[in-house]
């Protein structure tokens, strides 16, 4: 979808998004950035929009990369979730608090692309986790795998709504590793359980 080089420069525009927030930069700051003229940027994109449309889409498919990694490399359902929590605290630790916020306001076509993919392959991704744990005896077999699936992708968002979790309070990649515990303690079996303990009792976060 993109060349080498576009990608280059769409993973270096993601890092001065999550740093600085989408709003507050210009497309000069953008040029001066990548190392080249507002020609070239413009041979590349139609518009600020369009570039925060372009940025998008590549994180998307980076995630769907890393997701399908993590489920193909991981021994087993909680495994899997353990190396969600690593890559999402990556992540997470680098978003400053107002890039949702200019996503869903300034750039609609982007954050709609964004809820396309919560909607799709991330709730798959989910789903099939849960599916996996109850296979494996990890996970309680007396729940509705699609229900907690759509409940989890839900309230995984929240966290972003500084009504309800100031940032200055609650960084969101201390919020995410939090969340995701409480929601792995609400869905383990017995056996699932002692190998949580286990984990946590080892687990050092990012």
């Amino acid at each position: 979808m993109f060349t080498e080089q576009q990608e280059k420069w769409l993973i270096r525009v993601q890092e001065v998004f999550f740093t600085y927030g989408i709003k507050s930069i210009t497309m000069d700051d953008v040029a001066r950035e990548l190392g080249i003229s507002k020609k070239t940027l413009y041979q590349f994109v139609e518009n600020k929009n369009d570039l925060v449309v372009k940025m998008v889409e590549h994180l998307i498919e980076s995630d769907k990369s890393a997701g399908e990694c993590l489920r193909s490399e991981s021994g087993d359902a909680l495994e899997e979730m353990f190396g969600v929590i690593k890559h999402v605290n990556e992540e997470m630790s680098r978003i400053k608090s107002n890039v949702v916020y200019d996503l869903q306001k300034y750039h609609r076509e982007a954050w709609e692309k964004m809820q396309d993919y919560q909607k799709g392959f991330l709730l798959s991704l989910v789903r099939d986790n849960l599916e996996r744990g109850v296979r494996e005896g990890l996970y309680r077999s007396d729940f509705n795998v699609d229900l907690v699936a759509r409940m989890h992708v839900v309230e995984s968002f929240i966290m972003f709504d500084e009504s309800w979790f100031p940032r200055a309070q609650y960084p969101l990649n201390e919020l995410f590793r939090e969340f995701m515990v409480y929601y792995l303690h609400a869905i383990v079996s017995e056996a699932g359980l002692n190998k949580l303990k286990a984990k946590l009792s080892t687990y050092a976060p990012s």
